[in-house]
């Protein structure tokens, strides 16, 4: 079975609030995700793979099944695609970490993944996500 992991490696991220702030410090594309999207990541984070985030949605909110399969399978598509998560091969042992109850049923919004380019020039001249190990920081790794 094919899980689902935060790309470690390129991404790091903060939930603040209720909102899911995520940095792909190899691009430097930062994002933002609220409501529904901020508590799916969550649930990545703690290990949850595509069909465990499908029957949680369908618990978790109101509305049409077709809907939410959608929109929640497009946001993780969207999270995939731009390199913020990374499907797993699931061969970790235990299988995927059981999620926690859905707290209620609330209606269904669909999970939007806001994309903001204006600070990549910055993001990317950042010395500090090219740290050689041997050499240290400020030296920066060659690209």
């Amino acid at each position: 079975m094919t899980g689902l992991a935060i790309n470690g490696r390129n991404v790091v991220h903060e939930t603040i609030d209720g909102e899911t702030i995520v940095i792909h410090m190899g691009t430097g594309t930062y994002y933002s995700l609220e409501d529904e999207g901020s508590e799916l990541w969550s649930l990545i984070e703690h290990g949850a793979d595509r069909g465990a985030l499908l029957d949680y949605s369908l618990e978790r909110w109101d509305g049409e099944r077709a809907e939410i399969e959608s929109a929640v399978c497009e946001l993780l598509d969207e999270l995939i695609g731009d390199g913020l998560v990374v499907e797993t091969d699931g061969a970790t042992g235990s299988g995927p970490a059981p999620l926690p109850s859905p707290p209620g049923r609330d209606p269904f919004a669909a999970p939007v993944l806001h994309r903001f380019t204006d600070m990549q020039e910055f993001m990317i001249v950042d010395p500090l996500h090219d740290v050689d190990a041997e050499a240290g920081w400020p030296h920066v790794g060659s690209r």
